[in-house]
C-alpha cells in the first residue's frame, strides 16, 4: 500500500494545476502564468512516466532526466526574471547555461546508460535554485515587499520547490552511494510526503496571493 503512494502524485500535481487555472485571473503576465504551465507540465511528465514502461518496454529514467533539464532551467530562468540585481542576473544567466552545457556534458560523454536518474545534475541544478533563491529572499526582505511577500505566487513557488528539493536530495545521494539500503515503501512514502508539502505551497500561493504583487 505504501510503495504505491508515489503512484498517487499525479494527483497531486493535477489538483495543484486546476487550482492555478481557476485562479488563472491573479497571474497578470506570462512569467506569473509560467508557473501554471510548469506544474501542467510536471502533470504531463507524470502521466508518461507512470506509462513509459508499457509503451515502450523500457525504464521511464529517461522521462524523469528530461524533466530534470527542463524543470531546473525553468527555476533558474524564473528565479532571473524575478532578481533584481544586474549582477545576480547575470549570475543566473552564467547558471543556466552552465547546468545545460553539463547536463548535455554528462548525457553524452559519461556513460550514464538510460536506467538510471542523472543525480549530478540534480544536485547542480539545487546547489543553483538554492543559492539564487537565498538572493530573491535578500532581496525580499530588504525592500518595500517584506510586509506583503505572503501574498505573491513567486514566494509560494520558491518555497515549495525549496521544499521539496532540498530534503530530498540528501536521500537521493544516499541512495546513490550506497549509503542507505534502497527501502521501495520508504522512497515511496518520502516521495508523496514532499510532493504534498511542494503541491500544499503552490495551491495556497493561487488561493492566498494578489494580482499586484504577482506582476
Amino acid at each position: 500500500m505504501v510503495a504505491n503512494l508515489r503512484f498517487h502524485i499525479i494527483y497531486l500535481a493535477l489538483f495543484a494545476g486546476i487550482v492555478g487555472i481557476i485562479f488563472l485571473h491573479k497571474l497578470p503576465n506570462n512569467k506569473a502564468k509560467s508557473v501554471v504551465a510548469m506544474i501542467w507540465f510536471s502533470v504531463l511528465t507524470e502521466f508518461v512516466g507512470l506509462n513509459f514502461t508499457k509503451w515502450t518496454n523500457l525504464l521511464n529514467y529517461v522521462v524523469f532526466n528530461f524533466y530534470i533539464l527542463v524543470s531546473f532551467s525553468y527555476y533558474i530562468f524564473l528565479l532571473r526574471k524575478l532578481l533584481n540585481s544586474m549582477k545576480f542576473k547575470y549570475i543566473a544567466s552564467f547558471f543556466l547555461i552552465s547546468f545545460f552545457l553539463f547536463f548535455l556534458v554528462n548525457r553524452l560523454f559519461f556513460d550514464l546508460g538510460i536506467n538510471r536518474i542523472d543525480t549530478i545534475s540534480f544536485a547542480l541544478g539545487i546547489s543553483f535554485v538554492v543559492f539564487l533563491s537565498c538572493r530573491y529572499f535578500f532581496e525580499t526582505v530588504n525592500s518595500n515587499k517584506i510586509m506583503d511577500f505572503q501574498k505573491s505566487i513567486y514566494f509560494w513557488f520558491i518555497i515549495g520547490v525549496l521544499l521539496f528539493h532540498v530534503p530530498f536530495l540528501p536521500f537521493m545521494l544516499s541512495l546513490e552511494w550506497f549509503l542507505i539500503d534502497y527501502n521501495e515503501n520508504v522512497l515511496s512514502l518520502i516521495l508523496f510526503f514532499l510532493n504534498l508539502l511542494m503541491y500544499c505551497c503552490f495551491i495556497i500561493g493561487f488561493v492566498w496571493s494578489e494580482k499586484k504583487y504577482n506582476y
